[in-house]
């Protein structure tokens, strides 16, 4: 991928994300000030009671459009401090940021009404939900895992891969349309599998970064923002209390920029 290229991608991306959150800002904020905005039913068992981990849909909406904002702000800042800098890793991490954005489509249950309809709306929204479950982790790793040299020239083609594995996972897993969980997302099987994968995946990137760094005799403040962003974003993924969102957003924002400002400064110093 040539950095002309991915400049152009990022650029549209950009605009494609800035473009979706107006319209999904403008949707809701239409509803709840015509007040016809109706919440979906959601699945709220085993849920505190305690006013900072309650359920909350004040704080899923937040979280949703945080995380949007997030997107648009990173693929912006991206776009003006890696336009001359050949990073590969960049690549790996605009598809993470194309993931978070996909991941905001729960957006379209409270706004389109679907819970309880059943409809084929419903279940493309639960597979490009799915979809960004699995390839969020796969995403991130392709930053620290598939970092050396032989695989870097491949950068194209690993996108790819990991694109076509989450949407292959995404088709065959079963969803159940009945439950809505409490952050809008339709609930899908093999749960614990899903999530023992995303949190497998996370640990082994860190690792594999961590030992890179040493090895390399750089320090570890790419790790630690690598670590705090991957918590952050599990946070606004399950985001529907106070605790959650506010932890959340602080770990992304934070991680996101200690982790881009270590690879902006690593790959000047190589160049």
């Amino acid at each position: 991928m040539t950095i002309r290229f991915r400049n152009r991608v990022t650029f549209i991306f950009f605009i494609i994300a800035i473009t979706c959150l107006l319209l999904a800002a403008f949707s809701a904020g239409y509803q709840f000030f015509t007040k016809s905005l109706e919440l979906p039913e959601v699945y709220t068992k085993d849920i505190s009671d305690f006013f900072l981990f309650s359920y909350n849909p004040v704080c899923v909406f937040a979280g949703i459009f945080a995380l949007m904002l997030y997107v648009c702000i990173t693929t912006k800042i991206i776009y003006h401090s890696f336009q001359k800098t050949q990073a590969p890793d960049i690549a790996f991490f605009l598809l993470f940021l194309a993931a978070c954005l996909c991941d905001s489509s729960r957006i379209l249950v409270p706004i389109f009404r679907l819970s309880n309809t059943f409809s084929l709306f419903l279940v493309k929204v639960g597979n490009v939900n799915l979809f960004a479950r699995l390839l969020a982790p796969l995403a991130l790793m392709g930053n620290t895992v598939m970092n050396s040299d032989e695989l870097k020239q491949n950068t194209d083609r690993n996108c790819i891969i990991l694109i076509i594995i989450s949407l292959f996972f995404a088709e065959v897993i079963p969803l159940n349309t009945a439950v809505i969980l409490p952050n809008y997302s339709i609930s899908y099987g093999y749960v614990k599998a899903i999530r023992g994968f995303a949190m497998l995946t996370c640990v082994v990137s860190a690792i594999s970064l961590f030992y890179t760094n040493r090895k390399n005799e750089y320090k570890q403040i790419m790790t630690i923002g690598f670590v705090l962003l991957c918590i952050g974003y599990t946070l606004l993924f399950y985001c529907y209390n106070i605790a959650t969102l506010v932890s959340g957003m602080i770990l992304l924002g934070c991680g996101t920029y200690i982790y881009l400002n270590e690879v902006h400064k690593h790959y000047l110093w190589i160049d």
